[in-house]
């Protein structure tokens, strides 16, 4: 399990870090100006965006719930230590992979956001 949640969390910090705001050239007017506030904003998204700790924070909660959710199956079903273990994996991934797309969402936003500040329009 552990093992996923580095590979979850490699895969979206890397994915953060494609991300550019499409502007549109004719709001360029300084090409200097403009890459100097790409630079910046890029940065600030990034101090602002955590995603080890959203993916962290999301994974313990969701293994949480998926292992009471996998518990009651285990009544259900006979095995409750089996039922524990698989919604524990099963909700702590799940949770990871939302804790790492609410950070790839907030560095975007803040991103796009940084840049309409300064005057440029951006498109998406």
């Amino acid at each position: 399990m552990r093992k996923s949640f580095v590979v979850l969390s490699v895969i979206i910090l890397s994915s953060c870090a494609g991300y550019s705001p499409v502007v549109d050239p004719q709001s360029v007017e300084n090409e200097d100006r403009y890459y100097r506030d790409q630079a910046e904003c890029k940065n600030l998204a990034s101090q602002n965006t955590s995603t080890a700790e959203n993916v962290g924070k999301n994974a313990v909660v969701g293994g949480a719930v998926g292992a009471g959710t996998g518990a009651l199956l285990g009544v259900i079903t006979g095995s409750v230590t089996t039922g524990l273990a698989a919604g524990a994996v099963i909700g702590g991934v799940a949770g990871g992979a939302k804790g790492a797309y609410d950070s790839d969402k907030n560095y975007e936003t803040i991103y796009r956001n940084c840049m309409r500040g300064r005057g440029y329009n951006v498109l998406n």
